[in-house]
């Protein structure tokens, strides 16, 4: 049986596991990498340190009001970034295993995006691509959505009459 490189992801964070079977025949994943992303986590406070620009809100007591203005073009470019870097762990991981074929589960905010940061070489790859959010699930639970998929039942052959 081919080796399948299972990757699970979000903009929070990345696992790899090797699924296969035993000798038994039952699914077994073997876990590989687990990434945390730390940009996801952080607050645009935390990155953003200059309060020169900042315009007051309403409010009575104006000594540190919160912005007014939006900050979405910088939520924008945070999530284009996770989601490049995302794209790259997979790369590497698909170029340390290249003889295994890859299953991808994302969550489906960031699923596409993924999909078409990766080179063509690598998303020919993918059998497989979920657009689940699987990455707190534990490994009873990916084995319950993945294990089937393995070994994949064929319909009994029907008697002739």
């Amino acid at each position: 049986m081919n080796p399948k490189l299972l990757i699970i992801t979000d903009l929070g964070s990345l696992k790899a596991y090797q699924l296969g079977t035993t000798p038994r025949g039952t699914p077994r994943l073997e876990p590989l990498e687990e990434i945390a992303l730390t940009e996801a986590h952080q607050r645009v406070v935390d990155r953003v340190s200059d309060l020169a620009g900042r315009r007051a809100a309403p409010a009575r007591n104006n000594n540190m009001a919160a912005p007014v203005g939006d900050d979405h073009n910088l939520q924008l470019e945070t999530r284009r970034r996770l989601t490049r870097e995302i794209a790259g762990h997979i790369l590497r991981l698909a170029r340390q295993h290249p003889e295994a074929s890859l299953w991808l589960a994302a969550h489906k905010a960031i699923n596409r995006q993924v999909c078409d940061a990766l080179p063509n070489g690598v998303r020919e790859r993918v059998e497989l691509n979920l657009a689940r959010d699987l990455v707190k699930a534990d490994t009873r639970e990916l084995l319950a959505v993945f294990g089937p998929l393995l070994n994949p039942v064929r319909p009994e052959a029907r008697p002739r009459r």
